[in-house]
């Protein structure tokens, strides 16, 4: 799939998932936009990729700069949404909860429909919108998952409800299960060694598995308001 003549943001692109789809969007001849936090990041992330990606630094939680950061984008056929604040580190039995866990797990969402206000009168009516969450959503891996469970949940309502809203704009969500990127670096080995003994396809899961299902979701016309699970198999455990 060629996405030639067109032009792809991707959030959270910095690292991990974002970075790979930005990687293979500029592949396929996308004209690719990368947005992030920190422009540190961004500018050594941009290095390789084809086409001389745009860099945006700025923060999705904050509606007044990403309406002056977005301004000048020109017009956008695709959007992916991949941005995540540790999420893990919300993790806690209800009773343990703080504050400022639960007022934290709603940020994905906030930044999302930040976001999103200011990107959808840019988009294309032929254009796509990718939303990112975790399995939780179908299935809480564990005990202290409520709130990544909740905030994963919202995330498919929401990209059902907006494929309604916005047709014929297409919007889809990919849920993603247990993946490579910096979100588990404190347990990588860890991590990486029960993936491959544990899930049914017995391997860890890499950006690029997903940036290729995020695509597929871009730019296949008869697809929206689905949500398409890429996990290896975590859901069927």
């Amino acid at each position: 799939m060629q996405l030639a003549d067109r032009t792809a943001i991707v959030v959270g692109a910095s690292s991990g998932i974002g970075l790979a789809t930005s990687r293979e969007s500029a592949n396929r001849g996308a004209r690719v936009i990368m947005v992030s936090r920190s422009a540190e990041k961004l500018e050594q992330a941009s290095h390789g990729i084809a086409g001389q990606p745009a860099v945006i630094p700025v923060d999705m939680l904050d509606g007044v700069s990403l309406a002056s950061a977005l301004r000048d984008t020109g017009a956008i056929d695709y959007v992916v949404l991949t941005a995540v604040s540790d999420e893990l580190a919300r993790r806690a039995p209800i009773d343990r909860l703080s504050d400022d866990q639960i007022e934290r797990s709603f940020d994905k969402m906030r930044g999302y429909l930040r976001i999103l206000r200011v990107l959808v009168p840019k988009l294309s009516a032929d254009g796509a919108i990718v939303l990112l969450c975790g399995t939780s959503a179908m299935k809480a891996p564990g005990p202290g998952f409520a709130l990544l469970s909740a905030e994963s949940s919202a995330i498919v309502g929401l990209g059902r409800a907006l494929a309604a809203e916005l047709a014929p704009i297409r919007v889809n969500v990919l849920m993603a299960g247990l993946v490579d990127t910096p979100i588990h670096s404190a347990t990588r080995e860890q991590t990486k060694t029960w993936a491959e003994t544990a899930l049914p396809v017995r391997r860890f899961g890499r950006p690029e598995d997903i940036a290729d299902a995020i695509l597929t979701l871009l730019t296949n016309p008869y697809t929206t308001g689905q949500t398409l699970v890429v996990d290896g198999g975590l859901s069927l455990m």
